[in-house]
């Protein structure tokens, strides 16, 4: 003899396939859960890689820039202030003495990152 147990609900037919759909609906999530969180990590290395190489070329505009500033300053004894280079995505501030000596400073912001620069020049 087999007892068989059975709630008057099982047999209604908008049960029918219920686990089965929830079986799949949390699989989807899961599944879209999982890429979410590898995609946001995957963009957040990009992003730490981006801003290495931003941090690199930034530096080398800075010191571009502080290398014409000072050929701009030894070809002109009166250049006091500041100069922008554009090309450099640069200013540079040249502090003249007017006494044989001259301080360059220049800065460089490339997206958001910017890189310094600055020198002692003798005229």
């Amino acid at each position: 003899m087999t007892c068989v147990f059975r709630n008057r609900y099982m047999t209604h037919p908008v049960n029918e396939g219920f686990t089965a759909t929830i079986a799949v609906v949390l699989l989807a999530s899961g599944t879209l859960a999982f890429s979410l969180a590898t995609m946001s990590a995957a963009a957040a290395y990009a992003d730490s890689v981006y801003r290495r190489e931003l941090r690199i070329q930034a530096g080398l505009y800075a010191d571009s820039c502080l290398e014409t500033a000072e050929l701009m300053a030894a070809k002109d004894y009166f250049l006091d202030g500041s100069v922008d280079l554009p090309e450099f995505f640069c200013a540079a501030m040249v502090e003249n003495s007017f006494a044989g000596s001259a301080a360059i400073e220049a800065t460089s912001t490339l997206g958001g990152v910017s890189a310094h620069s600055s020198a002692m020049i003798a005229i």
